[in-house]
């Protein structure tokens, strides 16, 4: 016989459900497409019943493989962070879920950072707001869809509707609902939040807070009879998937650091006290896990997460007509052949229609490839665009308190051996890439064994089921270097914010022209 912990990742366009050792190590992964909706232009919503019916057919699948005598000892859920996922007084979706990069606030952001709006709210939860936010979308439907504002009972995060679903109880954790929802210093609700948009009547749709080691409730036999986890499983709170993620690639104590280089290039610090940067900028996120089960004190993540990553790298190499068949190590072979700095090419890679969110708010922010000269090639510019991802990150570890000795980084980017050692390089710290690939899973599923008490506590489950398979040294040369063309990057998107801004005017001017 087994013992396993189950922990499920619902991201943004894959659900994932993965079955563990009681050491940490896979045994079994099941996985389904989560699809995204589009119904206008710049909007991102989910379908809540499809994304429960494809959770539950990965826990279908991993639970067929596992053997009869095996026990299942706990389940954790993570998931896609921020947006707006509503029920009503039944239990019910009140309608589609509406994503983290859904532009449809964007006004609204606006509004906020024109006012002190933003910045109240900063001093409050110690994160910026940006067009995904809750509180933002919240207001968009009080405005645009009144009907379904009146109809909602509880607004909760991916994870917390999985969690529904598969135990009846309604919940959230001090994580997921940090943006914009908890103060920073407490780590509980604060009214103060509505006061200040002047929308006391939303603070009724918030869930109770659990700590992410408490054990919320069980799998019911109707979810049961709906994924093959046995009634009765112990279902953790859980955190949502950047904090789960930074666990479940290593992070055990506090001035680590873990990137992921994905859709969004997300970097943080795990710390022992909130440190909210003083720029009004990123997000503290507070965790909980004070309990014994977890570090005995109160931990938060500062939290830089750069609207786009990887989807940089592929939209150029589309447009270069690389995507038919690209070959990455020979495309990276090549650019590796162009000096540091791709002979004064820059490259900003503010590709999201909502603009940038770290380690600036600007929903007008656009990407642009500045220095292009007949000279350059194809491999130049190939080059500035790994080099405009590089000096994102290093831009977000800027505007963390304390840049770490050592980061875990994860996510598509980290298959990359030119980009690992140009991250350690541009940030001047050790990149580690640890073993596995579902991280987000791992954590949850590591939250679960604390909290039913297979491990003496989370960090030691942290620490104790890391395994890293490569590691990437700062070279100090190279590092000058980049410390040089991120001075010249950074002042550089500086000064484009007034020329953002007459970006859109010039462009609202010409259609009215054609009104």
């Amino acid at each position: 016989m087994t013992d396993v912990l189950i922990g499920v990742d619902a991201g943004t366009s894959m659900i994932k459900a993965v079955a563990y050792t009681t050491e940490g190590q896979p045994l079994y992964k099941s996985s389904r497409k989560n699809e995204v909706l589009r119904p206008e232009s710049g909007w991102r919503e989910q379908d809540m019943d499809d994304t429960w019916d494809a959770t539950a057919a990965t826990l279908r699948e991993v639970a067929e493989q596992l053997n009869p005598q095996d026990e299942i000892l706990g389940l954790g859920v993570t998931g896609q962070g921020d947006g707006c996922w509503l029920i009503d007084d039944e239990g019910q979706p009140v309608r589609d879920a509406i994503l983290w990069h859904d532009e449809r606030a964007s006004d609204i952001i606006g509004e906020w950072q024109e006012t002190d709006v933003n910045e109240q709210l900063y001093d409050v939860c110690g994160s910026v707001q940006f067009p995904g936010s809750s509180l933002a979308i919240l207001l968009w439907l009080q405005e645009h869809e009144t009907e379904t504002i009146m109809q909602a009972d509880t607004v909760f995060f991916s994870k917390d509707w999985l969690k529904y679903r598969l135990t009846g109880e309604v919940t959230s954790d001090p994580s997921d609902m940090s943006l914009p929802y908890v103060d920073v210093e407490t780590g509980e609700y604060s009214s103060e939040v509505f006061e200040i948009v002047d929308a006391p009547q939303l603070e009724s749709l918030l869930p109770p807070l659990h700590d992410p080691l408490d054990v919320i409730g069980e799998v019911t036999t109707e979810a049961a009879k709906q994924t093959d986890i046995p009634a009765g499983t112990p279902v953790v709170s859980g955190l949502f998937d950047v904090p789960c993620s930074m666990f479940g690639s290593g992070v055990s104590h506090a001035g680590e650091g873990a990137s992921v280089v994905g859709t969004t290039s997300l970097n943080q610090v795990l710390m022992d006290e909130p440190d909210p940067s003083p720029d009004g900028v990123g997000m503290t996120l507070s965790l909980g896990l004070d309990g014994e089960n977890g570090f005995g004190e109160k931990r938060w993540t500062r939290v830089m997460a750069s609207m786009i990553g990887t989807p940089n790298l592929d939209w150029w190499l589309d447009m270069l007509r690389y995507r038919e068949d690209p070959d990455y190590a020979a495309i990276e072979k090549r650019a590796s052949e162009i000096p540091i700095g791709s002979e004064g090419v820059l490259y900003h890679p503010y590709l999201s229609g909502s603009g940038e969110r770290a380690p600036f708010l600007n929903t007008k922010a656009r990407a642009q490839m500045i220095g292009l000269e007949p000279d350059h090639t194809e491999e130049h510019i190939v080059r500035a665009v790994y080099e405009g991802v590089g000096m994102a990150m290093k831009d977000c570890y800027e505007h963390i308190p304390d840049t770490p000795e050592e980061v875990y980084v994860a996510g598509g980017g980290a298959n990359s051996d030119f980009w690992c050692q140009m991250f350690a390089d541009a940030i001047d710290a050790e990149f580690a890439v640890p073993e596995g690939e579902e991280f987000g899973a791992k954590g949850a599923a590591l939250l679960a064994g604390a909290a039913v008490g297979v491990f003496d506590d989370f960090q030691a489950a942290v620490r104790e089921s890391r395994t890293v398979e490569q590691t990437y040294q700062t070279d100090p040369a190279a590092s000058e270097k980049y410390d040089k063309l991120y001075q010249y990057y950074k002042h550089t998107y500086e000064t484009m914010f007034d020329i953002w801004d007459k970006r859109v005017e010039t462009m609202e001017a010409i259609e009215r022209i054609d009104e």
